[in-house]
This record gives structure tokens, sequence and C-alpha cells, in this order.
């Protein structure tokens, strides 16, 4: 056996553990803003969710976010406001709040129908660049 050949096989071995891991593989991300408003206000506190179209189960990313008291959201696949993969989705939008009363259990505050990507009437493109979604003007 020639001597680089014996390097190309030690090198080879020792990269083996790394390429058999089983971790998922982290798709490219892009910066993704939107708004969201409910009867013409800010709904602040609402959570986004991107379900991408013709992907399910476990392993499918589902980039969300948080709405700012502005009506404002970014995207978050993996890492803080790192944005989404390029693509179709589905999008739903909850708004979990308090009751009146300090003993009353949260509730979400919009449709159901808006809960479920099967029901969600809301859809998305994420481009493969820095995406400004139209505003999701829902109602009551």
């Amino acid at each position: 056996m020639s001597p680089r050949f014996a390097t190309l096989l030690v090198a080879g071995l020792a990269l083996m553990p790394l390429a058999c891991r089983g971790d998922k593989v982290r798709l490219p991300t892009f910066a993704v803003t939107g708004k969201v408003t409910v009867d013409g206000k800010p709904a602040e506190n609402a959570t986004v969710v991107f379900h991408p179209t013709g992907a399910s189960g476990q392993d499918a990313v589902k980039p969300r976010g948080k709405v700012g008291a502005d009506g404002s959201f970014t995207l978050t696949t993996y890492d803080g406001n790192d944005g989404a993969p390029a693509g179709s989705y589905r999008v739903t939008v909850e708004l979990w709040l308090a009751g009146a009363r300090s003993d009353d259990p949260p509730a979400n505050r919009l449709s159901p129908k808006l809960a479920s990507p099967e029901t969600s009437h809301l859809t998305a493109n994420v481009l493969a660049a820095p995406t400004t979604l139209e505003p999701f003007a829902l109602k009551r």
C-alpha cells in the first residue's frame, strides 16, 4: 500500500463517524419578515408558524415567529431570526391570551381554523433571498 493511499484511507476512516451521525441536514435560510393584524390592529403576541407544502412528518422544518407590538414578526427556523428555507408554505396563526379573571385559562383568541395548516387559508412564498411578506389581515 502506498503512503499516499494509506493517508487517504486513514483520513476517510476518521471522517466516517461525522458522515454517519444521522444529523438532519440544515437547509439554507433567508430572512423573512411580515405583519399580522386582527380587525386592523396589531396581533401582538400571536405566534405564526410556516408549514412547508409537500413536506410532512417530524423532520419537516416549521419556521415560526412571535408578533410584536407593531404587528411585525421575523421568522426563525434553527437559530434566532435566521429566516426560513425558500419554498411554499401554509401559515397558521394563534393568539393565546389569559382570560379576564386570574383563574381563567389561556384561550386562543383567533378562529380555530387559523390554527391548523389543513384549514388555514393563509399561504406564503419565501424566496431564495430576503423576503418581506404581504401583511396577513385577519378578522375575528
